[in-house]
């Protein structure tokens, strides 16, 4: 059964509805809005608030609907959710309807945390986020990212949760490649300054 939870989370993640809801609006391609990422957040600078949630807020249950309903309905369990739980995050990094190509995979991370472990892993990792949004400068949201992943390990190794641990090395990997444009550059920690 584990199989056949691993194939439905994968195709969750696969299914673009950033890509759908911005060219069904805009008549243009999402890949030549910021940096090209078919993902919510080009959705958001190139059609408006409502619709860039509403793509962030599909994105993010495409993660958490398959891992809740694997874990609740479908009995899954053990090492055998490890697959399941990472598969919505593959699923929309490399997805089949666009050559195995795909979005940067951060709201559909949050759905499977959320699936997971309900609100405590998604909460960690947006209380670093908003962290490293206004008050500390990482550079880049690459490394904004990867940091607020490193917050969530935290809290697993002192959980002592090696299954979760693993589900995070897998998922952080995935955003790690996804974002490794911009970790290529230095981490550079800096307070930001108050705008008077």
């Amino acid at each position: 059964m584990f199989i056949l939870w691993t194939l439905i989370g994968f195709f969750s993640g696969s299914i673009m509805y950033s890509k759908i809801i911005y060219e069904k609006k805009t008549r243009q391609k999402i890949s030549k809005i910021g940096d090209g990422n078919p993902g919510s957040s080009n959705v958001l600078r190139g059609a408006g608030l409502l619709l860039g949630l509403l793509a962030m807020a599909l994105d993010y249950f495409k993660g958490y609907l398959p891992v809740l309903l694997a874990l609740s309905i479908g009995g899954i369990s053990g090492w055998e959710m490890v697959p399941v739980a990472v598969s919505p995050v593959l699923g929309h990094a490399f997805s089949p309807f666009l050559r195995m190509n795909g979005g940067k995979a951060v709201a559909v991370s949050f759905g499977i945390w959320s699936g997971l472990t309900q609100w405590v892993g998604p909460s960690i990792i947006g209380a670093f986020m908003l962290l490293f949004s206004f008050v500390i400068n990482p550079r880049t949201d690459g490394w904004k990212v990867i940091l607020s992943m490193c917050g969530l390990l935290i809290f697993l190794v002192i959980q002592m949760n090696t299954l979760a641990i693993f589900i995070w090395a897998i998922n952080t990997s995935v955003l790690a490649f996804k974002h490794r444009n911009q970790l290529a550059f230095p981490i550079a920690l800096k307070l930001r300054r108050k705008i008077k």
